[in-house]
């Protein structure tokens, strides 16, 4: 059932870390839509030690990168996949 008051999501697109930092350019949101974003790992982050990156969105760019303290060992900054849009 749809409430036609509801908010419903809309997907703009995705981009791929490659495990580096970076940025994209993305449209911004319809007057008065909020924008979202969700990072999925496309690594097994648990049994690996991977990282995944903080993600910054402001109208019209989405950035991200890898930020951590090895302590000599094992972590690696892991490729994700970076899903946005609006509701």
């Amino acid at each position: 059932m749809l409430d036609m008051t509801m908010s419903i999501s809309q997907d703009q697109g995705y981009v791929d870390t490659g495990g580096i930092n970076g940025s994209i350019a993305i449209p911004p949101p319809p007057i008065g839509k909020t924008q979202f974003f969700a990072v999925v790992p496309l690594v097994d982050v648990q049994r690996e030690a991977g990282h995944l990156p903080g993600v910054t969105m402001t109208p019209g760019a989405l950035s991200w990168a890898y930020s951590y303290v090895t302590r000599g060992w094992g972590f690696f900054s892991a490729n994700a996949r970076i899903f946005y849009g609006y509701y």
